[in-house]
């Protein structure tokens, strides 16, 4: 928890340090965003639309209103990376998203940014659970942009909310594919072999519930 209030100094810096993480010397022309020193090519969750948001809302609590400009900087950037997620980590166009290492790896049980013995890829619940996030955080991102130019970016929010419907389906859907287990109440990690099947990877951890935190609580603009 961070006191609001405590922001004047730091709300600058902070809105600084995210544009910069978004400037083309660090975004990749992929789209891809850097993870950490040891490793930039390595995954982190999309948590930077979520960011981008949260400081805005911090500036309009603080000053009334926000720094438009700021946020249409940021989306721009974000729309680059939601794309490579979603051409890099959506091997079979079914919404089901992989990632790698996602800051959850410590409770798997093996390396999900490694090659999978015998073949295989691994879809997993935390990494298609942050992506619906990412859908929420840029369709409000577009929807507080839609107020002050509707023409340039209603049309995307749609899209954005859309987008999010899609992956929600695929996660519950019913059967081997989807990720949600109705008899254990429970998301699980999907894994697909290379013959084409598929089965779910019943480890109960904290990667089934990140799927609940996939929330975005929407109010009306003013």
């Amino acid at each position: 928890h961070r006191d609001l209030h405590s922001f004047p100094t730091r709300r600058s810096s902070d809105l600084q340090q995210l544009e910069l993480l978004l400037q083309e010397f660090f975004l990749h022309p992929t789209g891809q965003l850097p993870a950490y020193e040891w490793n930039f090519s390595d995954v982190n969750p999309p948590v930077h639309a979520w960011a981008a948001i949260f400081l805005h809302r911090t500036e309009q609590h603080l000053h009334g209103e926000g720094d438009i400009d700021f946020l249409k900087r940021c989306f721009t950037k974000l729309m680059l990376n939601f794309s490579w997620w979603v051409n890099r980590k959506d091997r079979y166009g079914n919404n089901l998203f992989e990632g790698g290492f996602l800051g959850l790896d410590n409770i798997g049980v093996f390396d999900r940014s490694a090659p999978l013995p015998g073949g295989g890829h691994l879809e997993q619940a935390d990494g298609t659970a942050w992506m619906a996030l990412f859908c929420q955080n840029m369709f409000e991102i577009a929807t507080e942009l839609a107020a002050y130019e509707p023409g340039s970016y209603a049309d995307i929010a749609a899209k954005f909310g859309d987008h999010f419907l899609w992956i929600a389906r695929a996660m519950n859907q019913t059967g081997p594919d989807g990720m949600w287990d109705e008899e254990d109440g429970f998301y699980y990690d999907v894994l697909r072999f290379p013959d084409g099947t598929s089965q779910r990877l019943k480890v109960r951890s904290m990667v089934g519930l990140l799927p609940l935190c996939a929330t975005t609580v929407l109010r009306p603009w003013s």
